[in-house]
């Protein structure tokens, strides 16, 4: 009850327009009004002083006889006493430059005439004089001017002495307040914890807004109904898990996930990312810590989510990246609060992370994160389910076939589905057209795979029609295998910065186990385009680098990893998993002899020109046939699987063009040539979906 009392009043002021303004004055947090007006007059009174002191330099020093008979003469305009010790008096002031009398002026405009030329006829003196009543009887008489008291040291203490320590106090106020009032904390709110609390409702996400993982919402709807019911679950003595893992790979929705369990639960959700808890001082971590789960405990039951965990729970001693104190504090904290001697009851921790390999293991045993929810990239269904989703935001054409794009997007996560979707809106936006079509979806894939087409590329018509009987050698192979991957479409636009052109194949569906004798049509198929050139050109170029890398690799794997060769037999020899944060204390790779290296180069040597032998007598039994694609795609540039097996009479040609494509048709014919590299093409293939050519 006392949190809403102060809400209305700011809600009942009738001036909404003011109260919009207080936003723009808290740029400078800590910096006062009145402070910042003291600054000015401070630096404006220390700029009159310097301006003072430096017209002082000018000043012509009288001696006391001098100064007494220009006094006389009446030639001392005006006197001031700026210095007085025992009898000796220091007096400063304007004298007349000529023995001329001042003329007293008429009116206004002549007085001010004469004033002016007064002060140009006059300049600064300086002189040290005994004091004496004749001399007081002068200044007090002879002259008509204003002796000044002896004030002026207080002034030059003021301005010299005391307002420059001021104004460098007030600067390292300023300073100081700005670090300790940082993101809207004070110096005494430094260790609080920066959770947010957000209300269910602004959430806003359900189960159903989550697509391609049904596993995984299965796992945590235990947590929902017992945030929603506790007491069925506590009546059979069954306790709930006191913190759930999410792990998967960047953009599988982990996050989102955490939202909509907090969302259909209706409980407060506390959100916080591991590196919040890290500073540069070391215990701020734990504090922080410590603060967020007592904040929790006030609105039980609730729910924590910290994101990236793995920023502050990284395995202790673990060699490289450990043996930070402040992060070990944090994490030893957060081991307490999970799962000590305080009770926590209602209080479910939920974490993300894509790196759980170097997580500690003690913040992974049972009590702490009792569950490991893994979000895996989505399966061909779950790819069109999010499809349907994302779709439903922009206007798609009625002959847009999201199963086609669903197939063509293997190894997708859902925010690489939302950013397709993105990318066909604008392209279709680009083109001026009322809906994306499906030319447009799969233009996008193609973007966001291997980059946009540069078909500013200027090539020679010799590297061109290389380009085109390379690609044309993959897909020959692929139609004439049938353990090859099905092709899709085959083009010679260049994209990016290294493909020249590209044979993109369509699997059926999503493959888990791959036989031996698929690889060894796939690895045939990477081939074709060196086969290609050798026959036809009597030449091998460096397009075929890419596919030969490729080629080696997967030689590698059957020999070493899958047991595919008889020589070696089914034995795993060296070690693939080796990631780029590898830990000093992990695993090494195994240590292989002399003799059992050599025997794995002969057998993947025997491999590699098995496949390579099978791509060029495919391709001379089918000459025709390579030719016949080839000039195709000079011609078009790009053609589909449909075109493809009407020109090879594969299938009948259709009587009439259909109004609906379901698959892409070829792309807009340009005139001009297509690169302006000038090293030959090279193939890659990226082992699911395309092989293509690289410059």
């Amino acid at each position: 009850m006392s949190q809403d009392n102060p809400n209305p009043p700011p809600d009942q002021t009738p001036q909404g327009g003011e109260n919009n303004q207080p936003p723009k004055t808290k740029k400078l947090p800590g910096i006062p009004r009145a402070a910042v007006v003291w600054l000015v007059i401070l630096l404006a009174l220390g700029a009159m002083a310097l301006f003072k002191s430096g017209g002082s330099s000018r000043k012509t020093v009288f001696t006391q006889s001098e100064f007494e008979s220009m006094l006389r003469a009446g030639r001392i305009v005006s006197a001031e006493v700026t210095d007085e010790s025992s009898r000796v008096f220091v007096v400063e002031g304007r004298y007349r430059l000529s023995d001329a009398p001042a003329q007293q002026g008429d009116s206004r405009g002549n007085a001010a005439a004469d004033a002016k030329a007064m002060l140009k006829n006059t300049g600064y003196y300086r002189s040290r004089v005994l004091f004496s009543e004749t001399m007081n009887d002068l200044l007090s008489t002879k002259t008509q001017v204003n002796v000044a008291g002896n004030n002026s040291s207080l002034w030059n203490f003021l301005l010299f002495g005391l307002f420059p320590v001021l104004i460098l106090g007030v600067v390292i106020y300023f300073i100081s307040v700005r670090q300790m009032r940082m993101g809207g904390k004070g110096a005494m709110d430094f260790g609080k914890s920066r959770a947010r609390m957000i209300a269910p409702e602004e959430l806003n996400v359900k189960f159903d807004d989550i697509a391609g993982a049904d596993e995984a919402k299965a796992d945590i709807a235990e947590i929902v109904e017992f945030l929603k019911d506790p007491i069925r679950f506590q009546l059979l003595g069954g306790q709930i898990p006191k913190g759930c893992l999410l792990v998967g790979n960047p953009g599988t929705g982990k996050t989102l996930l955490a939202k909509a369990v907090a969302c259909e639960a209706g409980v407060p959700f506390f959100s916080i990312s591991g590196s919040d808890f890290v500073e540069m001082f070391v215990g701020v971590g734990a504090s922080r810590v410590r603060d967020m789960f007592e904040q929790a405990r006030k609105c039980t039951p609730c729910l924590i989510f910290i994101d990236e965990i793995d920023a502050v729970g990284r395995s202790r001693f673990s060699g490289w990246g450990g043996g930070h104190d402040e992060r070990e504090q944090t994490l030893n904290a957060m081991l307490v609060e999970m799962d000590g001697l305080s009770s926590r009851n209602g209080i479910i921790v939920l974490a993300a992370t894509n790196r759980p390999d170097v997580l500690d293991p003690a913040l992974l045993r049972p009590g702490r994160f009792d569950r490991q929810v893994v979000m895996d990239l989505p399966d061909i269904k779950g790819r069109r389910q999010i499809l349907a989703i994302h779709a439903a935001k922009i206007r798609l054409a009625e002959n847009v076939d999201l199963d086609v794009i669903a197939r063509n997007t293997p190894g997708f996560s859902g925010a690489d589905l939302a950013n397709l979707c993105n990318e066909a809106a604008l392209l279709a936006a680009r083109y001026n057209q009322e809906f994306v079509m499906q030319k447009d979806l799969e233009e996008a894939r193609d973007k966001v795979c291997y980059g946009s087409e540069r078909r500013s590329r200027k090539i020679s018509d010799r590297e061109r029609r290389m380009v085109a009987y390379h690609e044309a050698g993959h897909a020959l192979i692929a139609l004439h295998n049938d353990k090859c991957t099905p092709v899709h479409k085959v083009t010679i636009i260049p994209r990016g910065d290294a493909y020249l052109g590209a044979t993109y194949t369509l699997p059926e569906e999503d493959l888990y186990l791959r036989s031996k004798l698929e690889y060894e049509a796939e690895m045939s198929m990477t081939m074709g385009g060196r086969a290609a050139e050798e026959l036809v050109f009597g030449d091998i170029t460096t397009g075929a680098s890419g596919d030969i890398e490729m080629l080696t690799s997967m030689a590698r794997k059957m020999v070493c990893l899958f047991g595919m060769s008889d020589k070696i037999g089914p034995t795993k020899v060296g070690d693939f998993s080796v990631h780029p944060h590898l830990r000093i204390d992990g695993p090494q790779p195994d240590q292989l002899a002399p003799e059992t290296a050599r025997e794995i180069d002969l057998e993947i040597r025997r491999l590699v020109n098995t496949a390579i032998d099978t791509a060029r007598e495919v391709l001379r039994t089918h000459r025709d046939e390579l030719d016949k694609l080839a000039e195709a795609l000079l011609e078009k540039e790009t053609i589909s699987i449909e075109e493809i097996n009407v020109l090879l009479g594969r299938t009948p040609a259709p009587q009439e063009t259909p109004e609906k494509e379901d698959a892409p048709s070829a792309e807009p014919q340009v005139e001009e040539n297509t690169s302006s590299s000038e090293e030959a093409p090279a193939e890659t293939n990226d082992g699911t979906s395309s092989d293509s050519v690289q410059a």
